[in-house]
């Protein structure tokens, strides 16, 4: 196969045996798994065309030559019937890239194979077809079945510096793992999807998967991830980006993350949590200045997570787990809180916005901010700020030592009148209202029938 991408059959056949000589991580490194079962099987298609190199469409690699013709030759060769994209290490210098359905980008891992948005582009590295089309529309639409792995984005600001991504998708079903995003003018990762139930078949349904996928450095959010919805993050990690670490919003309901860590300086929202129904479990938010977790939504939870700040509380607030006003009258509410906060120097929870029905257990460890001269900074390190909503369940604690410090808030309940409310069992008492001459009592039963009248309506 020539660099214009045409051979026949047995051309195309040595050059893929060429490929995997010439690409020796393809082999050694990556293994049979990353390629898929087809590299198992020993077999690339009847004509060859299921595994192409880049390097094979011409492409050099060396950081310095444009390769994005190249590239994007080499993405086309499969895309009628799907396959294997393979980039040998080396520095990839690109504008964009248009990504199609069954079309497997595989690197030779993050620190050998690296895209890297040329100058002057501004423009995504790798986009979707149809992205600028697609995107707002809310349509079940878009690219499907496709991966990405082992491989860098670098958005390169610097030098581009009127807007950037690493990675803009519209689409759904599809696979990013161990890929690293950096360094991009706007988000580094953004995801979109209409929020479209089923399917039709042969559909593999909808999730995206998010698989120890890094990204950091970034002007705009780490990951910006509007759907597609019921989708899954693993092992995660994203820090010291301009924005927020995770943003999960518009179509994203439903979305599970798992052992995800958001951290930096910069970043102002570890875990913005905007779309219903997100859980994060055993998540950490890692934070100097601004919000661990910041919920506008219904039903989000955050379940056996941790929280950590540094006692900073300028320039801007530090606030463990935040409550902000949603899209609608009613929200957030009906959401589950349940770890632990440390450190935050403003707060570990602000119930500012909270509407109720949720429920927030935390334990705490907030010492407070002290000045240069080592004092303790008044109003700083406070459990809470703001009040919870009435029927919201609270149970905060800085040390039972010090019940001072401590809230827990049941919500209220009522004990409607019962004429002939039956006897408890054996060693137990029975609490129940009745009316009497027109006054509610409030009454104890005894397992032997004997009633204690408690209270009576004045």
């Amino acid at each position: 196969m020539g660099h214009d991408g045409t051979a026949g059959a047995s051309g195309s056949r040595a050059v893929s045996r060429r490929a995997l000589v010439r690409g020796g991580a393809l082999a050694a490194g990556l293994g049979t798994a990353a390629l898929g079962g087809a590299a198992a099987a020993g077999g690339l298609g009847s004509d060859g065309t299921g595994m192409v190199n880049v390097r094979d469409h011409g492409a050099a690699g060396d950081g310095s030559a444009d390769d994005t013709g190249a590239i994007q030759r080499a993405l086309d060769a499969v895309r009628d019937g799907g396959g294997i994209v393979f980039f040998p290490p080396g520095t990839y210098l690109t504008g964009r890239l248009t990504l199609r359905s069954r079309v497997h980008l595989r690197g030779s891992g993050g620190d050998a194979t690296i895209l890297k948005l040329r100058p002057g582009a501004n423009a995504a590295i790798l986009e979707s077809d149809g992205f600028a089309r697609l995107t707002g529309t809310g349509s079940g639409d878009g690219v499907t079945l496709f991966s990405i792995r082992d491989l860098t984005l670098d958005g390169n600001k610097a030098q581009n510096p009127d807007g950037g991504y690493g990675l803009r998708v519209y689409g759904y079903g599809y696979e990013l793992t161990e890929v690293i995003v950096f360094n991009c003018r706007n988000d580094g990762i953004v995801s979109e999807w209409g929020p479209i139930g089923a399917l039709p078949a042969p559909s593999h349904q909808m999730e995206a998967r998010l698989s120890a996928v890094r990204t950091h450095g970034n002007d705009g959010h780490g990951i910006n991830f509007h759907g597609p919805h019921d989708s899954m993050f693993l092992n995660c990690l994203t820090f010291e980006n301009g924005a927020a670490g995770f943003r999960l919003a518009g179509d994203s309901m439903g979305t599970l993350m798992v052992n995800c860590h958001a951290w930096g300086i910069k970043q102002n929202v570890s875990f913005d949590l905007a779309a219903t129904g997100i859980s994060c479990m055993n998540c950490y938010a890692d934070l100097s200045g601004g919000v661990g977790v910041r919920i506008s939504r219904n039903d989000c939870r955050w379940v056996g997570g941790m929280v950590l700040g540094y006692n900073n509380t300028d320039p801007h607030p530090e606030i463990g787990v935040q409550f902000v006003p949603g899209e609608q009258p009613d929200e957030p509410s009906g959401c589950l809180i349940d770890g632990k906060v440390v450190n935050c120097g403003t707060a570990a929870v602000d119930f500012g916005a909270d509407r109720g029905l949720s429920s927030v257990r935390l334990s705490l460890s907030q010492p407070g901010a002290r000045d240069d001269r080592g004092r303790p900074i008044a109003g700083s390190g406070r459990g809470w700020i703001g009040t919870p909503a009435p029927t919201t369940q609270v149970e905060i604690t800085q040390g039972l030592a010090d019940p001072d410090r401590n809230l827990v808030i049941r919500p209220a309940f009522d004990l409607r009148a019962q004429p002939n409310p039956g006897r408890p069992g054996d060693g137990s008492v029975r609490l129940f209202a009745r009316e009497v001459g027109g006054r509610t009592q409030l009454c104890a039963m005894f397992p032997n029938g004997a009633v204690q009248v408690m209270a009576t309506e004045p």
